[in-house]
This record gives structure tokens, sequence and C-alpha cells, in this order.
């Protein structure tokens, strides 16, 4: 069943006004009307702009049956960033589905704070990379600098190596699973992490679109220990992270604190919390003591 009353000809406010109606049902009226604009700009090629120049301009119904298209998905639950198929970020275009997590503006403001120091002729390793994107954002905001990406997920890594190769970016990808055992030798500069860190308990204060789109082992702890993962990857630092190397990590603003206190434990220096856009504290810091 069609989500929008088809006519051979309609306004694209008559448009927009029905299709609001509809997305009301599931957003908020802000994040309805930046939806609208999303799709329209990316199927119909009618920008925030134009649409509010030409209003009262009529659409085709080819162009109104590729649209409802579109709308039914949105209706079905699926991130438009899943119907679009990509994302763009700082320039970067990143391909996402329902392997990937779709990337958060938080992450993005980490990526920021990284290159904030310019990144020269380092070795920077992404754990859990995801789509890619904070392993293309550092490659493409540095100079000579090679960049590792991990993720356990070959899907994942699929889609980040298309990142790669759609973004003209050179990133070395590997298959690691951090929370096994494996032999790499190499020492880096900086190792940075946005690891799963939303406890189980949680589902509940999730969306429905989140929880039936996004890859629940890159949200959620699969753990008793909300911890696990900074664990692992502060252990893993110790015996990979050069002298004055860097760790920068993403956390849960209800456990930024036990993070620092595991960084204090292990004797990194230099700790440093963060704000995200938001306002929230997102992201923490610290420098290596280890060995050259």
């Amino acid at each position: 069943m069609s989500c929008l009353d088809v006519k051979k000809t309609m306004k694209l406010k008559e448009l927009k006004e029905l299709t609001q109606a509809k997305l009301l049902k599931i957003y908020g009226i802000e994040e309805s009307r930046s939806i609208f604009h999303l799709l329209l700009n990316e199927f119909l090629g009618i920008d925030v702009i134009n649409f509010h120049i030409n209003g009262d301009k009529k659409i085709s119904l080819d162009s109104l049956n590729l649209f409802n298209e579109k709308i039914s998905l949105i209706e079905k639950e699926i991130p438009v960033q899943y119907v679009i198929g990509h994302v763009i970020i700082e320039g970067l275009k990143i391909f996402v589905n329902k392997s990937v997590l779709i990337p958060r503006p938080e992450t993005v403001d980490l990526c920021n704070w990284i290159i904030q120091k310019k990144l020269n002729d380092q070795v920077i390793l992404d754990i859990g990379t995801g789509s890619g994107l904070i392993a293309l954002f550092l490659k493409k905001n540095s100079n000579n600098c090679v960049i590792h990406a991990w993720d356990n997920s070959e899907k994942a890594l699929r889609i980040a190596k298309k990142n790669a190769k759609q973004n003209y970016l050179d990133i070395n990808f590997n298959n690691v699973d951090i929370l096994k055992k494996h032999d790499h030798t190499i020492k880096f500069d900086i190792i940075v992490s946005n690891p799963p860190y939303v406890h189980k308990k949680e589902k509940n204060l999730i969306s429905n679109v989140v929880l039936k789109n996004e890859p629940s082992e890159a949200i959620f702890v699969n753990s008793d220990d909300d911890l696990l993962f900074y664990k692992t990857i502060i252990n893993f630092s110790k015996s990979h992270l050069k002298q004055k190397g860097i760790i920068y990590f993403e956390c849960h603003k209800e456990t930024i604190n036990q993070v620092k206190n595991l960084l204090i434990i292990n004797k990194f220096t230099d700790i440093e919390i963060k704000k995200d856009s938001f306002g929230i504290n997102r992201m923490i810091k610290a420098s290596s003591y280890g060995d050259a």
C-alpha cells in the first residue's frame, strides 16, 4: 500500500505536508523535516533553497513514485542514512548499511580533537573501525601517516575498504578481534577506539530505528563488564604504544571517569576528558609511559 496518495501532479509543499504527517508518527518535528529534505535532495535533486523558491512547483508522477518508495522504507523504521546508502562527513562520502554503525556527531568530534595536534609521519591504529570513518578522517587530515584499521567483522571491513577506495585513501585494514590473542608487533604513535560501550540493560532507552537496523555488536557490550573493551585496549596499548604515544577513546558519559581511573592505574599520564558538541563528557585521551 502506498504511503502517500500519489496523484499525477503534486506541489512540492504539498508533498512536504503529506510526508511530514507520516514521519511524525516515528520522529520529532525537526528530524522529520530534516529527513524530508535529505530525501528530496538525494533522490529528486532539490535542495532546501530550491524547495523554498519553488514550493508551488508541481513534480512528475515518476518523481512522486520514487519519493514514495523511499518514504515507505522510512515508515518501516529504516534509518534515512541506510535508505540513502551513505553519509557525507567533512567531505568524506561514507557508505553505510546494516553491517556498520551509522557515524555519530560525537565520533566526528573525537576525530577533530585528534587532528588539533598536527599529524605528520605517524603510525596510527583505529580499533573497531566499522565504516572506517575515524581511519579515513585521520588519513585525509594528516601528512604521510600510516593508518591501520582493525575490526572483527568481515562485513564491516568490506564497507570500510569500499569507503577507502571511494575516497582515494590508503588504509591498512585487518580482521582482528581485539578481545582475542594476536601476534601483532607494530608500535603505534596513536591508538584510537570508539568501542561498544552501551550496556545491554539500556536497550529500553534505545529507539526501535537503531535496535532494528544497526549492528548490536557495535553498540552494546556483550558482557557484564561495561569496561571490557577499555581494559583490553589499554592493556594492549601498554605494549604497543611508542614512548609518549597517545591513546584516544570515545566513552559512555556514565563510565568515562571509570575509564580515566583505568588509565591512571595503568600509569598513563596527561589524561584529559573533553566534551562533545552536545556538552557531554564523551572523549578521553592519555599519554603512554612505555619504551620507544
